[in-house]
């Protein structure tokens, strides 16, 4: 339902009308931006039904359109870039916590003499990784 196919993540959608009033964008943009591919509306009862990326996404397309003068054919394209480098994001993570599970299976951290140091200064003995996951840094 939301931009891109991405998967939604909370369960509040907006008509057409409340878009309209939340965003101040005419509904034939709105139609404009879709036909574009900037957002995917979902549909509920036969009308389009966006999530709060899609009110986000559709406030950056109107900024750029209306402030920066970028054509809506460019935004869609920036857009569908920033999409495509936020799935290797995600793809690259996923990668890199494979890597860092077959290191701490095949090396063994001996106690007391690895430690590993965190970008805040922070040191722990061992491999020891914050959160579910190591993430690269942006």
């Amino acid at each position: 339902m939301t931009s891109n196919n991405h998967e939604r993540r909370d369960d509040v959608v907006f008509t057409t009308i409340q878009v309209v009033h939340l965003t101040g964008i005419h509904p034939r943009t709105l139609d404009a931006f879709a036909r574009a591919g900037i957002v995917h509306p979902g549909q509920d009862i036969g009308q389009p039904v966006y999530g709060r990326a899609d009110v986000a996404r559709l406030c950056q397309a109107r900024n750029m359109v209306q402030h920066a003068g970028i054509p809506v054919a460019q935004v869609a394209s920036i857009f569908a870039l920033r999409d495509q480098i936020d799935q290797t994001r995600r793809e690259l993570d996923h990668l890199v916590g494979q890597l860092w599970a077959e290191l701490d299976s095949a090396m063994p951290t001996p106690s007391g003499r690895v430690f590993t140091t965190g970008a805040d200064g922070q040191v722990w003995v061992g491999r020891h990784r914050p959160g579910a996951r190591r993430r690269l840094s942006r």
